[in-house]
């Protein structure tokens, strides 16, 4: 176990950061364009068990992709399948955003779109990066997000 925790150092990933950074691109707007129908906008978890598993995942999660580094990916390789992933999941999220700022604004866009597709980018950048600490949180991540948003949208 103790070799196992070697290959990992405390740092300052710019990778991690530049992944939170593009995550985080389409609320930027919001502070200009507020869109007509926002039901996000007083969305907030009905369950307290989903509640805790979405703040404590997703907070956990950013902030192990930026501060844990796993010395072996100190320059990740690009031609890489989990970030082809990752690049994939950033570009579903930011179109579920355009949609949503159309006025498009049904229950399977906000859960599918813009909930279980932020933890599964997070999921695949920790892969590409091989951060396995992140991996662990982003599912966390996953099932509190994902979970809190069923209920308050499809249930």
């Amino acid at each position: 176990m103790l070799n196992y925790l070697r290959q990992y150092k405390i740092g300052f990933s710019l990778y991690g950061l530049t992944a939170f950074i593009l995550q985080e691109l389409p609320y930027l707007p919001w502070f200009l364009l507020t869109p007509v129908n926002n039901p996000l906008a007083d969305n907030i978890p009905v369950n307290i068990y989903f509640g805790i598993l979405e703040k404590f995942g997703g907070v956990l999660t950013v902030g192990l992709i930026i501060i844990i580094i796993n010395k072996s990916v100190i320059h990740p390789k690009f031609r890489n399948k989990f970030f082809f992933i990752s690049v994939f999941c950033i570009i579903i999220y930011y179109i579920c955003w355009i949609f949503y700022f159309l006025g498009v604004t049904n229950a399977w866009l906000i859960v599918i779109g813009l909930s279980a597709v932020v933890p599964i980018y997070y999921l695949f950048i920790a892969l590409w990066l091989k951060n396995y600490f992140a991996i662990f949180t982003s599912i966390i991540f996953l099932v509190g997000h994902t979970g809190s948003n069923t209920i308050n949208f499809l249930l």
